[in-house]
C-alpha cells in the first residue's frame, strides 16, 4: 500500500467561532481541514450538510455540490477518528460510522467524480483514490500503534477493518487482518474470511496457511477442517516438507495412526534422505505396538544423522522397554520363598536387559547432556546395576541442574 502526500497539514490554534450562525460552505470547511482545524471544519461541514438550501436545488434534487459536501464530511470525520491531537479526538465518540455514511452518500450521488478536494496548496485537484489511500494509511497507522505499543488487540483489529473499507483489495492489509490482528483479537471466524480473501486476491505467504491451520486445530477445535486443509496443502505443495507434518499431526490427534503411518511411509519412500519421516515412523510404530518396526525406523533416521537426538532417545526407550517389563513383573511378586526365588531369577534377566539398554542411554547423554529424561533413566539404570561412581556423577549433575534435591 503506497503512502501519499499528507492531506492535512499544519495545526493552527483555532479561535472560538463567532456566535453568529455558521454559513454553509464546502470551501471554508475544506480550508479549515487543510489547516488541521478539525473543530472548525466539523462545525462548518455539519452546518453545510444540514442545510437544505445548500444540499438541494430549487426542484428539491441534490445540488451540484452535494456529493462534494458528503465526501468532505467523510474526510473530516475520518480525520477526527485518526488524529493524534487529543483535543480533536473528543469532538465525536467515533468518527468512522459517520465518515462511512458520508462517503456512501457521496458515492451514490456521483460515482464518476475523480477529485472533490484540492491538495495542501489549495490549487491542484487531489484524486479521490489518493484521499482513500491516505485515509487507509491513517487508520492502519493507528492499528499498528494499538497492536505494537498499546497491546490493545481489539482496537488494532477494529482499525484494520476500517482500513479495509478504503482499500478492500489490498493484500498486505488483508494478510495483517487475517494472520496477525484478527487472531490476536480472538476474532477467529473473521480471520478465516480475511485469510481466504487474501488468498483469493493472489496472496501466497505460507504464514497464511499456517495460521489458518492453527485456527482450525487449536482455536476452533475443528479437527475435520484442519485435516482437510493439511491434505489440501500436501496436494497443492508436494515439495514442501512441512505440510505432511500437519497431516500427520491431525491423524495422530484424531487417533488415526494407520493413516498417519501411510502418510509418513509415502514421504520416506519419496525422499531417501528424509530423516524426520523415518523418526515419525518410529514414533507411530511404537504407538501401534510394534517395537521391532519402531526400532528399525529409529535406526534408519540415526544412520542419516548420527547426531539426531530424537530418534536416539526413541530407540533408547524402545530397547529399555524390555527391562521395564521384567522390573514390573518383579514388583508384582510377594514375599514368599517361591516369589523370592523367582525374583532372583528375574533379576538376572533384568540385569542383562539393563546392560543392553545402557549404551543407548549413554549415547543420548553425549548428544544432550542436560536432558532430564536421559539423566533420570541413567540414574535408575546405574543404581540398579550398582555402578556407584556413575550414580554419584549423575546425581551431582542433576543437582546442578535443579533436577534433584
Amino acid at each position: 500500500m503506497k503512502k501519499i502526500a499528507i492531506l492535512l497539514i499544519g495545526i493552527i490554534p483555532f479561535a472560538a467561532l463567532a456566535q453568529k450562525p455558521i454559513k454553509p460552505s464546502t470551501n471554508n470547511a475544506e480550508k479549515a481541514l487543510r489547516a488541521g482545524q478539525f473543530d472548525e471544519a466539523k462545525a462548518i461541514i455539519d452546518a453545510t450538510t444540514s442545510s437544505d438550501d445548500f444540499m438541494l436545488d430549487k426542484k428539491g434534487n441534490p445540488s451540484k455540490n452535494a456529493a462534494k459536501a458528503w465526501f468532505l464530511k467523510g474526510v473530516i470525520y475520518a480525520g477526527i477518528d485518526t488524529t493524534k491531537v487529543e483535543k480533536y479526538k473528543s469532538l465525536v465518540p467515533e468518527g468512522f460510522p459517520i465518515a462511512k455514511e458520508a462517503f456512501e452518500k457521496a458515492k451514490a450521488l456521483d460515482k464518476e467524480e475523480i477529485a472533490f478536494l484540492k491538495d495542501a496548496s489549495g490549487m491542484l485537484p487531489l484524486m479521490n483514490k489518493d484521499v482513500s489511500a491516505y485515509m487507509a494509511q491513517a487508520y492502519f497507522n493507528t492499528a499498528i500503534t494499538a497492536y505494537q505499543d498499546e497491546k490493545d488487540y481489539k482496537k488494532a483489529f477494529d482499525f484494520t477493518e476500517k482500513t479495509l473499507y478504503f482499500i478492500p483489495e489490498d493484500t498486505s492489509i488483508l494478510m495483517n487482518a487475517g494472520v496477525f490482528f484478527g487472531p490476536a483479537a480472538e476474532e477467529y471466524d473473521k480471520s478465516i474470511n480475511y485469510i481466504k480473501k487474501y488468498q483469493e486476491k493472489g496472496g501466497t505467504s505460507t504464514d497464511a496457511y499456517i495460521m489458518l491451520f492453527s485456527i482450525y486445530r487449536d482455536k476452533l477445535k475443528d479437527n475435520d477442517k484442519a485435516l482437510a486443509l493439511a491434505q489440501e496443502l500436501v496436494k497443492k505443495f508436494p515439495g514442501n516438507p512441512e505440510y505432511p507434518k500437519f497431516e500427520l499431526d491431525m491423524y495422530i490427534k484424531m487417533n488415526r495412526l494407520p493413516e498417519a503411518k501411510a502418510v509418513m511411509e509415502k514421504q520416506a519412500a519419496a525422499d531417501p534422505s528424509d530423516k524426520e519421516s523415518r523418526y515419525f515412523l518410529g514414533v507411530i510404530s511404537n504407538e501401534l505396538g510394534d517395537p521391532a518396526e519402531s526400532k528399525k525406523w529409529f535406526e534408519e533416521a540415526i544412520k542419516l544423522d548420527p547426531k539426531y537426538f530424537e530418534p536416539q532417545l526413541g530407540l533408547a526407550e524402545v530397547v529399555y522397554l524390555d527391562a521395564k517389563k521384567i522390573k514390573a513383573e518383579m514388583n508384582q511378586l510377594g514375599n514368599s520363598k517361591e516369589d523370592f526365588k523367582k525374583k532372583v531369577e528375574l533379576d538376572k534377566i533384568y540385569q542383562e536387559k539393563l546392560r543392553v539398554a545402557l549404551p543407548y542411554w549413554e549415547k543420548c547423554e553425549k548428544l544432550s547432556p542436560d536432558e532430564g529424561k536421559v539423566l533420570d533413566n541413567l540414574y535408575i539404570i546405574y543404581n540398579d546395576l550398582e555402578m556407584t561412581a556413575q550414580v554419584t556423577r549423575i546425581e551431582k549433575r542433576m543437582k546442578t541442574l535443579g533436577l534433584l534435591d
